[in-house]
Protein backbone atom coordinates (compact mmCIF):
# COMPACT_ATOMS: atom_id res chain seq x y z
CA UNK A 1 0.00 0.00 0.00
CA UNK A 2 1.31 3.74 -0.71
CA UNK A 3 2.25 6.08 1.57
CA UNK A 4 0.04 8.68 -0.57
CA UNK A 5 -3.37 6.84 -0.21
CA UNK A 6 -5.00 8.17 2.45
CA UNK A 7 -7.38 5.75 4.21
CA UNK A 8 -10.42 6.74 6.42
CA UNK A 9 -9.79 4.78 9.73
CA UNK A 10 -13.29 3.68 9.20
CA UNK A 11 -12.56 1.96 6.23
CA UNK A 12 -9.52 0.69 6.87
CA UNK A 13 -10.39 -2.97 8.05
CA UNK A 14 -13.11 -2.91 5.10
CA UNK A 15 -10.16 -2.19 2.57
CA UNK A 16 -7.80 -4.42 3.73
CA UNK A 17 -10.67 -7.49 3.69
CA UNK A 18 -10.97 -6.13 -0.17
CA UNK A 19 -7.39 -6.22 -0.80
CA UNK A 20 -7.07 -9.66 0.48
CA UNK A 21 -9.48 -10.64 -1.91
CA UNK A 22 -7.34 -9.67 -5.31
CA UNK A 23 -5.11 -12.21 -6.79
CA UNK A 24 -1.36 -11.67 -5.01
CA UNK A 25 0.35 -10.31 -8.14
CA UNK A 26 -2.64 -7.32 -7.53
CA UNK A 27 -2.54 -6.88 -4.06
CA UNK A 28 0.65 -4.11 -3.94
CA UNK A 29 -0.60 -2.89 -7.05
CA UNK A 30 -0.79 0.85 -6.67
CA UNK A 31 -3.47 1.11 -9.64
CA UNK A 32 -5.86 -1.53 -8.11
CA UNK A 33 -5.38 -0.34 -4.59
CA UNK A 34 -6.59 3.26 -5.64
CA UNK A 35 -9.58 1.50 -7.78
CA UNK A 36 -10.39 -0.63 -5.17
CA UNK A 37 -10.62 2.65 -2.62
CA UNK A 38 -12.16 4.47 -4.91
CA UNK A 39 -14.92 2.09 -5.09
CA UNK A 40 -15.34 1.25 -1.04
CA UNK A 41 -15.92 5.20 -0.68
CA UNK A 42 -18.40 6.10 -3.13
CA UNK A 43 -20.63 2.66 -2.85
CA UNK A 44 -19.33 0.87 0.10
CA UNK A 45 -17.90 -3.03 0.62
CA UNK A 46 -20.73 -4.25 -1.59
CA UNK A 47 -19.81 -2.50 -4.76
CA UNK A 48 -16.30 -2.84 -3.34
CA UNK A 49 -16.72 -6.56 -3.90
CA UNK A 50 -18.49 -6.30 -7.42
CA UNK A 51 -15.65 -4.43 -8.77
CA UNK A 52 -13.06 -6.74 -7.53
CA UNK A 53 -14.80 -9.82 -8.78
CA UNK A 54 -14.54 -8.24 -12.38
CA UNK A 55 -11.00 -6.98 -11.69
CA UNK A 56 -10.38 -11.11 -11.18
CA UNK A 57 -12.13 -11.84 -14.43
CA UNK A 58 -9.79 -9.60 -16.22
CA UNK A 59 -6.92 -11.23 -14.73
CA UNK A 60 -7.37 -14.22 -15.28
CA UNK A 61 -8.01 -13.74 -19.25
CA UNK A 62 -5.02 -12.11 -19.25
CA UNK A 63 -2.99 -14.69 -17.80
CA UNK A 64 -4.55 -17.02 -20.04
CA UNK A 65 -4.01 -14.97 -23.32
CA UNK A 66 -0.16 -13.82 -22.05
CA UNK A 67 1.41 -16.94 -19.86
CA UNK A 68 5.28 -15.82 -20.01
CA UNK A 69 7.55 -18.59 -19.85
CA UNK A 70 8.24 -18.74 -16.87
CA UNK A 71 4.78 -19.46 -15.24
CA UNK A 72 4.03 -22.74 -14.46
CA UNK A 73 0.27 -24.25 -14.42
CA UNK A 74 0.12 -24.23 -10.99
CA UNK A 75 0.42 -20.74 -10.61
CA UNK A 76 -2.77 -20.16 -12.93
CA UNK A 77 -4.49 -22.49 -10.28
CA UNK A 78 -3.42 -20.28 -7.58
CA UNK A 79 -4.66 -17.01 -9.31
CA UNK A 80 -8.16 -19.22 -9.35
CA UNK A 81 -8.26 -20.22 -13.08
CA UNK A 82 -8.01 -23.89 -12.51
CA UNK A 83 -8.91 -25.12 -16.58
CA UNK A 84 -7.40 -28.09 -16.88
CA UNK A 85 -9.96 -30.76 -15.62
CA UNK A 86 -13.05 -31.11 -17.57
CA UNK A 87 -16.39 -30.55 -16.32
CA UNK A 88 -17.97 -33.55 -15.92
CA UNK A 89 -21.44 -33.93 -16.57
CA UNK A 90 -23.96 -36.53 -14.43
CA UNK A 91 -23.61 -38.72 -17.18
CA UNK A 92 -19.92 -39.34 -16.64
CA UNK A 93 -19.32 -40.02 -12.78
CA UNK A 94 -18.47 -42.77 -11.60
CA UNK A 95 -21.19 -45.49 -10.48
CA UNK A 96 -20.16 -48.17 -8.25
CA UNK A 97 -20.88 -52.12 -9.95
CA UNK A 98 -24.39 -53.61 -8.48
CA UNK A 99 -24.64 -57.18 -8.31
Amino acid sequence: MTNQMKILDELELAFKRLINLLPDPLKGDDHTQQIILTYLKLGGEKLARQRIEIIKIHFREKALKEPSETQRPLDFHVAGSHISEPYLSESDSLEFPTE
